[in-house]
């Protein structure tokens, strides 16, 4: 067949020839060959779709096909050869050619289609990504175009063609991986509504699939050899986001539909969905209106069990990423704004945090937004009124002053006026205006009070002109809470802070806050303007000073009232939580402004024996006694405080404060009280998904480290297992919320950048702990060394401390399970062999005794690991299973996504194998019948065989004859693992012909009537597949398992005939006072 410019006119009278010949019935010769006139003309199809058709006589010959009659496998041939030839024509062809297709599928042949095209688009995709970077840039955009127009052919077409939907459909259902061709021939069809619901979901399944692939990939080396490696999620995302822009048009509501389907999911999906939508509004003008319309709908109906904080931080990704993309929906987030003050708190903060940069450019929205929370300010809803006090700060942090500001501004101004264009004018009006209205809401409630206090210091850090005004508020304040007479104790009016309502007392004026803020804002301003805070730098000495010479009584603090939530007690409450508040407020000013004196020191251990004397009268009131902690809100002793407290009385290299650093050593308790709230912040850093002033975090976990290790490194340091569970804490915090900043956490606490000089500095007192038997410690330090050898990616050297470990008989038990659980978690990212779970399921089996015997010479001497013990046996058997459990999760997705071919499922049966032999030993195992454990073992092993079922059904659907190892499998099961099963289901019986009718044997018959039926129905699952494979393949793989039905019960008549007659004995026993009590009824009745 020869290429010719002109052919097109030949291959219509061709066709005119081929439907001829359908009718002929005269023989014709050819090829010395005699041929009827269907045979002939089938001859010559044959013959067309075998020969390499010229690159421009390839759309003709398509055209050609449509014009005649074929039968069902010659239209399948034409399909499957037209589609190979996608990749030699011109791309400006390729939606004719897809055109063609459509049409043919319409004859039948919808899955023929579908599959035959996308798997040649994704052949050109992968052959694009192997090319040069010139080549693909040069061909991408004319390809990108082509795809795109194809796409769209095929939407039009299922408009006409349910069938070629449903194909589609059940094909993205099938397919094994993502490809950015089949994401984009879904989000096409979901145009459709018949179609929409059914292929959203389906992709949703595609996206988590791959999520979990990829998850499993970097945690099982053998994944690696089962499985091809894919794209990550994003990156196939990123792919269809860039063509959606170049040809793809069509997709881009799919991709909307899609990202808010996996934004409302949970886990990493949320995480895709975000990306999507922000990549959507960044790239296509067109959709911002609708997201933003979905996006502020999801936020405004969110509540606090539905919350929707991911739908406002991506609201808050978008204003960062730039203010400019939301200013062309200002109209739409002024029409919203009136509704921010009813969601929940955390994500109105979210909300407000992206829609406060735009106000500084629409003047109506600011202006819609100070009425919003005008009227908020003053609602009966106390959280609106704090969502009204967080928007009024962001924007006096945004609405930043000029260097012309006057200082002599005052915040009686009873008129601004703000409705304005942005200037430095405008912009302290608006700052003016929104101090009056915080001043006014100083008259609310606690929160609403405390709330003001604790962002205005950020707000001074934002806006440093405003200091005037800001210190004015605070010292009026001050003025109003405190004695100001110097020889009045206490000097803090806390009674009038104290409201006694009918039922209980709560806190009016949080004196705690207002102090906090006080020191921070005159610290922030005294370097500049140290005259300006004179005055209430002598107010805060005077405080501080008249606190040290306070006793409990001078605060109205009486040791033997009660302290309760009601009543008196619960005044008595308040006063001792708030009086531990103040005296936690002024224990950190004077670590940050006592300049390391004597005096300071002095004040220090006195104001802390004052704390810690109210501390100990709440967790003996509160607590139930001495020793136990209370239940209290969180310490006002901040992170940075706790980190320069820890460096005093740990590092200590600072020379010039000795004396100072000598008197906080004498103070008693005081590491203890330290290292308590350094794990209470670090509780609160790990439960808080957000932290607004959290710029400085790295840096002082980066601090705490070091001091930690300090304390650590040194010989017969107190308080050690507690300093290795912070620092086990802190290395956690910083790899689940800070891995962009791990250098600096590491140069702060190391000294320098690399990963590994922390890793380094940890294991050496780990070996130490070990040796000195400090197995609490070593088990807290074991936890932070798996976080850094993963980040150093050096699990190898793990590997060799901890196979180390297995020979010293001396671990605790808990240790010991932490020690083989992070070994076999290191081992399935290094190693596809499972001879260290065998090995450790024998001596487990040696130590707890075997089922099938009683006789204990009989049992193994030879025992490989000492670590094994009578008290570590049964928890250690629960890690292992734990562990097959992950193994048997990796062979059955391998089943399910891996790469077709016998070397592959060579693999996945020698696998099994292993498997296999381990829970052979397992099930000997001797375990308590009422463990955990039992019931572990009975899940495990049918998950074994649901596996060893999906692998039969795999090898089912194949036609090459069976594998040698698939029968080396079965036999394997059939003579070890199934025996084992039978007389592990006999050993579960053995309580029940014991000691019926006790609690525990009740909860265990609880336990198996749900475990046991599901563990038999597996086995009789794949025994059934077994039987159809044998069948199938002409090979007796049952040979070597025992039959059915003398497997699930068998009935001892001996047994049977002893409980007869203990239930006959029983009932004659129960009889007799029966009838004697109804003699006494009866005599009763008569008389």
């Amino acid at each position: 067949m020869k290429s010719n410019n002109s052919c097109g006119k030949s291959f219509e009278v061709l066709g005119q020839v081929l439907n001829c010949l359908e009718a002929c019935r005269q023989t014709v010769s050819c090829d010395g060959e005699e041929f009827t006139g269907p045979e002939y003309r089938s001859h010559l199809i044959n013959k067309i779709c075998s020969v390499r058709w010229p690159q421009n006589n390839i759309l003709h010959i398509g055209q050609m096909f449509q014009d005649i009659t074929v039968s069902q496998s010659e239209m399948a041939f034409f399909i499957e050869k037209i589609c190979s030839s996608l990749s030699l024509v011109k791309f400006d062809v390729v939606p004719q050619i897809v055109h063609l297709l459509l049409l043919s599928a319409a004859k039948g042949h919808h899955k023929k289609v579908v599959f035959e095209l996308t798997s040649n688009f994704n052949d050109m995709e992968e052959k694009e990504q192997n090319d040069q970077e010139e080549m693909k840039r040069d061909v991408e955009s004319e390809r990108s175009q082509a795809e795109g127009t194809s796409l769209l052919h095929i939407s039009f077409a299922v408009k006409h063609d349910l069938e070629l939907g449903k194909a589609i459909n059940q094909h993205i259902k099938s397919s094994k991986k993502l490809t950015p061709f089949t994401l984009g021939l879904g989000l096409s069809l979901t145009q459709h509504d018949r179609f929409s619901e059914q292929v959203l979901s389906c992709l949703k399944g595609g996206v988590s699939r791959a999520l979990r692939g990829s998850k499993l990939w970097a945690a099982s080396k053998f994944i690696h050899g089962v499985v091809d490696e894919s794209k990550e999620v994003k990156q196939l995302l990123e792919v269809v986001l860039r063509k959606s822009n170049n040809g793809w048009d069509y997709v881009t509501e799919g991709l909307i539909k899609l990202g808010f389907i996996l934004l409302d999911s949970s886990g990493s999906e949320s995480d895709v969905g975000v990306f999507i939508l922000e990549e959507c509004y960044k790239l296509h003008v067109h959709c911002r209106s609708s997201v933003m319309t979905d996006l502020l709908h999801r936020i405004v109906t969110s509540s606090p069990l539905t919350s929707g904080t991911l739908h406002s931080l991506l609201l808050a990704r978008i204003s960062r990423r730039s203010v400019q993309l939301l200013l062309s929906q200002s109209n739409m987030l002024k029409d919203n704004l009136s509704n921010v003050p009813m969601i929940p708190l955390k994500n109105a903060s979210c909300v407000l945090r992206a829609v406060v940069p735009v106000m500084r450019y629409d003047t109506s929205l600011r202006d819609a937004a100070i009425l919003t929370f005008r009227k908020s300010l003053f609602s009966k809803n106390p959280d609106s009124r704090r969502i009204a006090v967080f928007g009024l700060t962001e924007m006096m942090k945004k609405f930043k002053v000029g260097e012309n500001y006057s200082q002599s501004s005052q915040l009686s101004c009873s008129q601004v006026q703000v409705h304005l264009m942005v200037t430095d004018d405008i912009n302290e009006a608006v700052c003016t205006e929104i101090l009056l209205l915080l001043k006014r809401g100083l008259t609310q409630q606690g929160s609403v009070r405390s709330d003001i206090y604790n962002r205005l210091a950020s707000i001074l850090r934002s806006n440093s002109k405003l200091y005037p005004m800001i210190l004015q508020l605070l010292e009026e304040r001050l003025v109003a809470v405190t004695e100001q007479d110097p020889g009045i104790l206490p000097p803090i009016k806390l009674g009038n802070c104290i409201a006694v309502l009918p039922d209980q007392s709560v806190l009016r004026e949080p004196v705690m806050d207002l102090l906090r803020a006080t020191f921070t804002c005159c610290a922030l301003v005294r370097p500049r303007e140290p005259d300006d805070v004179m005055k209430l730098d002598e107010l805060l000495t005077s405080v501080t000073l008249r606190s040290t010479k306070c006793d409990l009584e001078d605060w109205d603090l009486d040791k033997g009232a009660e302290f309760s939530n009601t009543g008196v007690g619960s005044r008595n409450s308040v006063t001792a939580l708030s009086l531990t508040a103040i005296l936690e407020v002024l224990l950190e000013n004077e670590l940050n402004s006592g300049k390391g004196t004597t005096e300071s020191g002095e004040r220090f251990k006195k104001l802390f024996r004052s704390m810690y004397s109210v501390q100990e009268i709440l967790s003996e009131k509160q607590g139930g006694g001495r020793g136990k902690k209370s239940k209290t809100t969180l310490s006002h002793f901040s992170l940075e405080a706790v980190d320069m407290l820890l460096d005093y009385l740990i590092v200590n290299d600072m020379t010039e404060h000795e004396e100072f650093v000598g008197n906080l050593k004498t103070v008693t308790n005081l590491l203890t009280w330290t290292l308590g709230l350094l794990s209470d912040h670090l509780k609160k850093i790990i439960s808080d998904d957000e932290e607004e002033d959290n710029k400085n975090q790295v840096y002082t976990l980066g601090s705490i480290t070091k001091s930690l290790l300090c304390h650590l490194s040194r010989d017969k340091s107190l308080f050690r297992e507690q300093a290795a569970s912070l620092l086990d804490k802190s290395i956690r915090v910083v790899n689940s919320s800070h891995m962009d900043k791990l250098e600096e956490y590491c140069e702060t606490s190391t000294g320098s950048s690399e990963i590994t000089s922390l890793r380094d500095k940890i294991t050496p007192l780990f070996h130490k702990a070990v040796i000195a038997e400090d197995f609490t410690e070593a088990q807290h330090l074991l936890s932070a060394m798996d976080v850094l050898y993963n980040m150093c990616g050096t699990q190898s050297s793990l590997e060799d401390i901890l196979l180390k470990l297995l020979d010293n008989p001396s671990l605790t038990s808990g240790f010991s399970k932490d020690v083989v659980s992070i070994l076999f978690s290191s081992l399935r990212r290094s190693s596809d062999k499972l001879d260290i779970q065998l090995a450790l399921a024998r001596d487990i089996l040696a130590e707890m005794g075997d089922i099938e015997t009683e006789d204990e010479e009989s049992m193994i001497d030879e025992v490989k690991y000492k670590l094994v013990s009578e008290n570590s046996a049964g928890k250690l058997l629960s890690v292992l299973l734990t562990s097959v459990d992950s193994v048997l999760s990796d062979i059955e997705w391998g089943i399910q996504q891996g790469k077709s071919g016998d070397d592959q499922s060579d693999l996945l049966c020698q696998y099994l194998m292993q498997v296999a032999t381990v829970l052979s030993v397992c099930l000997t195992c001797k375990s308590p019948h009422s463990s955990s454990t039992t019931d572990l073992l009975s899940r495990t092993t049918k998950k074994f065989y649901n596996t060893f079922t999906l692998q039969i059904k795999r090898e089912s659907s194949h036609n090459n004859g069976i594998l040698k190892s698939l029968e080396k499998l079965a036999k394997l099961v059939g003579t070890s693992t199934n025996q084992k099963l039978y007389s592990f289901l006999i050993y579960l019986e053995q309580p029940l012909s014991e000691n019926i009718g006790t609690a525990q044997n009740a909860a265990t018959i609880r336990k198996q009537a749900v475990s046991v039926p599901g563990l038999i129905y597996a086995v009789e699952q794949c025994e059934r597949n077994l039987i159809i494979l044998s069948k199938k393949t002409k090979t007796d793989l049952m040979e070597h398992f025992k039959r059915s039905p003398a497997r699930d019960f068998k009935v001892n008549m001996k047994v049977l005939e002893e409980k007869f007659t203990k239930v006959e004995e029983d009932g004659e026993d129960t009889e007799k006072p029966k009838k004697k009590r109804k003699r006494g009824k009866n005599k009763e009745n008569d008389d």
